[in-house]
């Protein structure tokens, strides 16, 4: 009884959505990352410890990796477009390999508004970040990835135009990282510095909104392109103490935000192109 109730409620909730289901979806899972984002940022910590074999975790990084897990797992089992677009990997090798490409320079394009003039670059540099891209591809990226393009960007496209959707799912992604923000406060990152990030995220969410509309519906790109932006992040930031840098984060919400006008343009107009193929073909027939 209590499974057959349980397969209603997923039934129910993978009906085709409106904006009042958009909204009780941002407001839910942003909950849900608020809520174990802020544990780990403000709650007490403590290292797990397993001997044999020799392997240690602390309760931050559990609460963090299940901020973006849980909603992911729903996602997944409820809404059969989550495990269409994780079968998709047909997008083309431009729109792939751009991923990476944008991934893997907006952080570094902070160096402008950096105070440091060494910039890091080298062997050591690139196997660490090699390293970190490798440790991260499978644990937030692709969590969120799953939540916010394969799942919400392809709900909301059953009411909404490809900008619509897009702008849409971005405000959601930036009050998702809300959580995030407080994590990075407790941290010692500055004020300064953290009112920059939701201006940021607003235009990370619109590349990778409208990567996942270029990429015809896989979120494999965004998966590459958002494990190529946190492995890069960590090099840059890390290297002389930049994560205090107001200016860095100034330096890097400018050209964010050259590359999500640039992108969302492209999404659009392939939209507009690919509406106009079907309907002039519906016309022939």
């Amino acid at each position: 009884m209590q499974g057959v109730l349980m397969m209603r409620v997923w039934n129910r909730s993978a009906r085709v959505w409106n904006g009042f289901a958009a909204f009780s979806f941002i407001i839910s899972a942003c909950f849900v990352c608020w809520a174990l984002s802020f544990a780990a940022a403000f709650g007490p910590d403590f290292t797990i410890t397993i001997h044999n074999p020799e392997f240690s975790v602390d309760t931050k990084f559990i609460l963090l990796t299940a901020a973006t897990f849980l909603p992911a797992l729903y996602c997944f089992f409820v809404y059969p477009e989550v495990r269409s677009s994780l079968k998709k990997v047909n997008a083309s090798w431009m729109v792939y390999l751009a991923a990476i490409a944008i991934g893997l320079s907006l952080p570094f394009l902070s160096y402008p508004g950096s105070h440091y003039s060494d910039f890091p670059w080298g062997r050591d540099v690139a196997t660490h970040l090699g390293r970190v891209f490798a440790w991260n591809i499978f644990l937030a990226p692709f969590w969120e990835e799953i939540v916010w393009r394969g799942c919400f960007l392809k709900r909301v496209r059953s009411f909404s135009s490809a900008s619509g959707g897009i702008l849409l799912m971005s405000v959601g992604w930036t009050i998702w990282h809300g959580g995030y923000i407080a994590y990075l406060y407790s941290g010692g990152i500055p004020v300064e510095a953290l009112r920059i990030l939701p201006l940021t995220y607003f235009c990370v969410g619109i590349i990778l909104g409208s990567v996942f509309e270029l990429g015809t519906g896989s979120i494999w790109p965004c998966v590459l392109l958002h494990t190529s932006l946190n492995a890069a992040t960590t090099i840059y930031y890390t290297t002389f103490n930049r994560a205090y840098e107001s200016s860095s984060y100034v330096s890097e919400l400018i050209f964010a935000a050259i590359f999500a006008a640039v992108f969302f343009w492209l999404a659009v107009r392939d939209r507009r192109s690919s509406q106009l193929a079907a309907a002039a073909s519906s016309t022939v027939r």
